[in-house]
């Protein structure tokens, strides 16, 4: 596992010794990201949350690719570990924070989010309601742009206050992008 692009471009991540954590391939992380690069808003100077961040690999690529600051939300004590050493390899402590939350019930937030993004394990169905305890607990700025990736044979119909701008499957993940519209 490792950065594909921007300033910490190519550097390797640590990688879960076991298989309570399913890091989003490398493969998908790039095509994700080269979706978002064509995005209406800019990952350059953004506010990202990373919900049930796992190794913090998505989170990691956006603050590598000019986020101004990135949130890692995990309550598995051993993802929120590796996601503080793999932070530490990168030295990029000063940009980032790690909340143990256990989503969909949420902290008050402290910041309003542009991009989220929400992987969360595929045999959980939770997607929606935390996408609702976002948008209630007031995480989304104006601008937000939702990135949720889930198990392609558990289709999701999306609250009716997000618009699914893109999709794509690669195997057994599929991962859509949700603009906020109201």
């Amino acid at each position: 596992m490792r950065i594909i692009s921007g300033q910490y471009r190519g550097r390797k991540l640590l990688s879960p010794s076991n298989q309570d954590i399913r890091p989003t391939s490398d493969r998908m992380r790039e095509t994700m990201f080269n979706i978002l690069s064509h995005a209406p808003i800019s990952l350059t100077g953004a506010n990202v949350l990373d919900v049930f961040a796992g190794t913090g690999a998505l989170g990691l690529e956006a603050l590598s690719r000019g986020a101004a600051h990135v949130t890692f939300f995990d309550k598995h004590r051993p993802s929120l570990d590796l996601v503080k050493r793999n932070i530490a390899l990168l030295q990029a402590e000063k940009k980032t924070r790690i909340k143990c939350v256990s989503a969909p019930i949420l902290p008050r937030p402290t910041a309003q989010f542009n991009f989220i993004f929400l992987d969360p394990p595929y045999n959980l169905n939770v997607i929606n309601e935390t996408i609702i305890s976002l948008k209630k607990s007031g995480y989304m700025a104006k601008d937000c742009l939702v990135i949720a990736e889930y198990a392609a044979a558990n289709p999701i119909e999306f609250p009716d206050f997000l618009k699914v701008s893109t999709e794509k499957t690669y195997g057994e993940a599929h991962f859509s992008f949700l603009e906020v519209i109201s």
